[in-house]
């Protein structure tokens, strides 16, 4: 582990100090002093500070004759110092790796006053106000430092920079914090290390290989070609309802192409049980609550009742009771908060629909609200609804609302989040 800390130089800001000659407290015979542009000049006058001057000439008559008047000029421009390091921060995340990091701080004299009388050596202390600040960002930092180019590592280091009040303490101001380099010198070669990076990759594989599956979509043609078991199972003695479910996309492939080869096969009505089919349980295996209510696509004519709606299992239930269900369901959504009030018609009697607001916390800060409007045959009916993000109406056009058969709201939430973020 080593760093350029020995290269640095505390004259690149001050110049030595100089015993000013006075001369004659005569007119026209005394001193003068000129300090250039881009420069101040420190005065002190027997030991103690006396004043700063600004660039250009200045006679010393005013200063007492008994008294020594010495002056250190400073350096008042932009400028940067080069911060390089071998092996002295270790990023931890995945694994831990060891890096070579470059930087460039961007700095000028703001008080240069504390630079000359308060501060022995203001740039070695600034270069290790900086180390600190970067080891502190580096402990937060991830492998995807090393792709982006330290860009979170140098902003991150910036920051605390600005949190130690340098002005104050060292008279320098920081401006900016850049990443010139960085590199891995290894991945770890210890126990630990290895360990951790097995399951990362084991893990990260796992992620591909599920969004693979996640933007898969189950057809008849494909179950035919590739898994026709599967196929006879499935389309026996339920084709019409199972058909309709795989063309309209309800059906997640990763529950079938998770099975290795040589399992025995998973029976496809318990897989099924999710959509109120009789005679199984209740899983809800492919990605929609329990009981999910589905339109009955093999019975022809509506409902007797305006408020009941019929089930794939046989029987009806009441738009209440889904809606106490849906309500439910939305309520375990983390951070949503859910209003609803029931709809009535022009002479204020209930008419059987409902009303909903939904508030949902954004990721990147900030809220969504989504109004439904569920009528009196929900969910037989599609619902209408609306979003407004941070309280401007924005579009958006569901995919579930395109191909609806009864899903439950919470799926329209997630689908809006999923969204906008």
């Amino acid at each position: 582990m080593s760093t350029n800390r020995h290269l640095i130089n505390n004259n690149e800001i001050l110049q030595p100090t100089l015993l000013l000659d006075k001369g004659l407290p005569i007119p026209f015979l005394e001193g003068k002093y000129q300090v250039d542009q881009g420069w101040c000049s420190v005065i002190t006058e027997g030991g103690a500070f006396k004043e700063i001057l600004q660039p250009g000439t200045h006679f010393l008559g005013r200063y007492r004759m008994f008294r020594d008047v010495k002056a250190t000029a400073v350096d008042l421009r932009i400028k940067s110092m080069m911060v390089s390091t071998s092996r002295e921060f270790t990023i931890s995340q995945p694994v831990p790796v060891e890096i070579n990091l470059d930087l460039s701080v961007e700095y000028r004299v703001a008080d240069p006053r504390r630079v000359v009388t308060e501060i022995t050596t203001p740039l070695t202390s600034l270069f290790d106000r900086v180390i600190q600040a970067v080891r502190g960002s580096v402990a937060y930092a991830n492998i995807d430092e090393i792709r982006t180019q330290g860009e979170g590592i140098a902003r991150a280091a910036f920051q605390r920079l600005q949190a130690m009040q340098l002005p104050e303490v060292l008279g320098l101001q920081v401006f900016n914090v850049l990443t010139t380099s960085i590199k891995a010198t290894d991945a770890g070669n210890d126990a630990l290390a290895q360990l951790q990076m097995g399951q990362f990759t084991k893990v990260q594989d796992w992620r591909v290989d599920n969004e693979i599956m996640r933007q898969s979509q189950i057809t008849p043609e494909w179950l035919m070609i590739n898994r026709p078991e599967l196929y006879a199972q499935l389309m026996a003695g339920n084709q019409q309802i199972i058909k309709e479910m795989v063309d309209k996309g309800l059906m997640d492939p990763a529950a079938f192409l998770n099975q290795a080869g040589n399992a025995p096969m998973s029976n496809p009505m318990q897989l099924l049980s999710g959509f109120g089919m009789p005679g199984t349980a209740n899983s809800g295996m492919f990605g929609l609550p329990a009981n999910a209510q589905q339109a009955n696509t093999g019975q022809q004519g509506a409902p007797n009742s305006s408020q009941a709606v019929p089930q794939l299992g046989g029987g009806t239930k009441d738009v209440h009771s889904r809606m106490r269900e849906e309500i439910n369901l939305l309520q375990k959504q983390p951070g949503a908060k859910t209003e609803s009030k029931p709809g009535v018609d022009a002479n204020g009697i209930a008419d059987g629909s409902y009303d909903l607001r939904i508030r949902v916390p954004r990721n990147s800060g900030g809220e969504i609200i989504l109004y439904f409007t569920c009528p009196s045959t929900f969910p037989q009916t599609p619902p209408v609804f609306e979003v407004e993000i941070n309280g401007e109406s924005m579009p958006f056009q569901s995919a579930i609302l395109r191909r609806w058969t009864g899903q439950y709201l919470i799926e329209i939430v997630r689908e809006v989040k999923q969204y906008f973020g």
